[in-house]
């Protein structure tokens, strides 16, 4: 699954990157950052961060309720850390 959320633009995204691999919830095996954006249609002093969410279950097919679980615990987790929000389409 892939996300962007919307961070101060002054953030270290290293460092959420690195919180973020070590607080993987269930089923969630990888994330990674695949774009930075700043610029037009964003709030100045913000910048968009794109992560690409790898989610596996060895055992069986996940679901769709247990891959938003996990995604959701995720969304969550960055927020309460980091202060950032589900960017908008």
């Amino acid at each position: 699954r892939d996300i962007a959320l919307l961070a101060d633009a002054e953030l270290a995204v290293g460092e959420m990157l690195a919180a973020a691999r070590a607080n993987l919830p269930p089923r969630m095996v990888a994330i990674s950052l695949f774009d930075v954006y700043q610029g037009k249609g964003l709030e100045p002093g913000k910048k968009s961060l794109a992560f690409s969410m790898l989610l596996q279950d060895t055992e069986k097919t996940l679901t769709d309720a247990e891959i938003e679980a996990a995604v959701d615990q995720m969304v969550r987790f960055l927020a309460q850390r980091f202060q950032t929000r589900l960017r908008a389409a």
